[in-house]
């Protein structure tokens, strides 16, 4: 950790700021596991929808990201997305305490298991999904079919938030590997040892390649087709949506077809530029469940 002056704004930050937030989402989540799930849900949903308005830059970040994805609907169109999508978002993390208690309850509706299990143990699979629905509960899901992986995450600026999240993760069967300057050579060693990696491909990468995104170039991470084109892996997406409450369905596609022509940068661009239109389907038919604050666009 870089040495800080004491009583600068890096020094409040890292001994007083993130202790106070981490003991506020230490004592929220306290709260919310004690209700039960269907309860803390819709307290999540009902704090989102009021709250997350009101946090002035990522919902003015979100209202722009809309009328950039869908500037065919009407300015009232986005605005119920957005409110929406608030409630989604609250509901999502009131529901991190009961990610076992939604696996193993039945809530959760498994589609295209046999794609999974057709695969399984044959070749390394790449398992790629975006920030839609709830995003945890497809390795939870998996991990119920013996399915393990490691995923590369990139941690919360705040530890203990960090330490909280990753307990949660883990208890759903995920090994968890942060992002960071040796990231690519670990996900590399995972596929190469025959593991399984799990992604998410749908947020902004400083270094990423420029590949559409309902109609505009996004900087998307590669990492997932980099290894495709190279080792003998699979890449299977797996969609997470919200039914209604707390019922979710679990979606796991048939693996994608990966080009190996010789030209391993354009073989790389095609398989994005596939995953992008896949999620980007995904999104168009639930809007109000992507990340919409995510600065995914240079813009």
């Amino acid at each position: 950790m870089k040495r800080r002056k004491p009583f600068d704004p890096a020094w409040r930050e890292y001994w007083l700021w993130h202790p106070l937030q981490g003991l506020a989402v230490f004592l929220v989540f306290r709260l919310v596991g004690v209700l039960p799930a269907t309860w803390a849900s819709g307290l999540g949903g009902w704090l989102g929808r009021r709250l997350g308005p009101l946090v002035r830059t990522p919902n003015d970040r979100a209202r722009r990201n809309l009328m950039l994805a869908f500037p065919d609907k009407t300015a009232a169109e986005r605005a119920a997305i957005l409110g929406d999508m608030w409630e989604h978002l609250g509901r999502v993390s009131a529901e991190y305490p009961h990610l076992l208690d939604l696996r193993d309850n039945g809530l959760v509706e498994i589609v295209g298991a046999r794609h999974l299990m057709e695969w399984y143990g044959e070749k390394p699979i790449i398992f790629i999904g975006g920030h839609i629905g709830h995003w945890e509960l497809g390795p939870a899901m998996a991990a119920n079919y013996g399915v393990r992986a490691t995923a590369i995450y990139r941690p919360p600026n705040n530890r203990f938030v960090d330490r909280m999240t990753r307990r949660i993760r883990e208890a759903c069967g995920l090994t968890l590997l942060a992002r960071g300057s040796e990231s690519v050579r670990a996900a590399l060693a995972v596929v190469q040892d025959g593991d399984n990696l799990a992604l998410l491909v749908d947020q902004r990468r400083m270094y990423g390649i420029p590949v559409p995104f309902f109609g505009h170039d996004a900087m998307t991470g590669h990492v997932a087709a980099q290894l495709a084109t190279r080792l003998d892996c699979l890449v299977m997406p797996v969609r997470v949506e919200r039914l209604a409450g707390i019922r979710y369905r679990v979606t796991c596609h048939p693996p994608m077809a990966v080009d190996r022509t010789g030209d391993r940068d354009a073989d790389i661009l095609a398989l994005m530029t596939r995953v992008n239109a896949l999620i980007e389907s995904w999104i168009r038919e639930r809007p109000a469940q992507w990340l919409w604050p995510h600065r995914r666009w240079d813009r």
